[in-house]
């Protein structure tokens, strides 16, 4: 049966395990990158295949080490999940910091190590360091950026809501998600019932084709949001 998680708690909140219900640990962790842990809305698949629908406030960001609650006392943890990042080195501090000022300036999303940068895949932000003398390879690894001056701490729980040319892309996105994740849980509970009434196996399987025409319905809307969201990237691209 799919749960639905409609709240995020720090994952060292006191109230995660002192809540009426709440799961015991450990918890079922959901590892997700960083592009679907900025979703509010999201339908998900955990290690074990239960399918977990994601629904918070509208611009919550998920965030790594939190843990997503549900009425019923459902717990998940969320982790970053590694994923294809530039790594840019250099020669030596000064020269980092001269890199992570330029990188700055441009309002690029960094996660910030002793020795290097790391970002997400960009060619124009490859030649621009490399032309500064910087070293770029491609990694994978957990991306966890800096929250920003005004975060309550680095990769803080709470709203951290950045507006972007492509913004209309993810609300549309944002919604075909919630759909489904509603109607997944929609088709658990309509199975639920039948077991009540029926011993039969089939009676415990949540209406297949319901879903099937919903991912269908979803797949394309965030077809239509992505290539919303090209044009975008690539004027900024040109004009950097």
């Amino acid at each position: 049966m799919a749960i639905t998680l409609n709240r995020q708690l720090a994952g060292n909140d006191p109230r995660l395990g002192t809540e009426p219900n709440a799961w015991p640990e450990p918890w079922p962790v959901l590892a997700l990158s960083y592009g679907d842990r900025q979703r509010s809305r999201l339908a998900a698949m955990l290690p074990s295949g239960r399918a977990v629908a994601i629904l918070l406030a509208r611009g919550e960001n998920m965030q790594h080490g939190a843990v997503l609650c549900g009425d019923a006392g459902e717990r998940v943890r969320v982790q970053a999940a590694p994923e294809a990042l530039m790594r840019i080195r250099a020669i030596n501090t000064f020269e980092l910091m001269r890199l992570v000022y330029h990188l700055a300036n441009r309002h690029v999303r960094a996660m910030l190590q002793a020795e290097a940068v790391l970002i997400e895949p960009d060619s124009v932000l490859a030649d621009m360091v490399r032309g500064l003398g910087a070293e770029v390879d491609m990694v994978q690894a957990a991306f966890v950026p800096e929250g920003g001056a005004y975060a309550s701490g680095h990769g803080a729980t709470g709203h951290q809501h950045h507006h972007h040319a492509d913004e209309g892309a993810d609300v549309v996105r944002d919604e075909a998600m919630g759909h489904l994740g509603e109607a997944l849980s929609i088709a658990a509970h309509a199975a639920k019932s039948q077991a009540s009434t029926s011993a039969s196996t089939s009676d415990l399987t949540p209406d297949s084709t319901l879903t099937s025409n919903l991912a269908t319905d979803t797949t394309s809307t965030l077809a239509n949001a992505n290539a919303n969201k090209v044009a975008p990237e690539k004027n900024n691209a040109r004009t950097q």
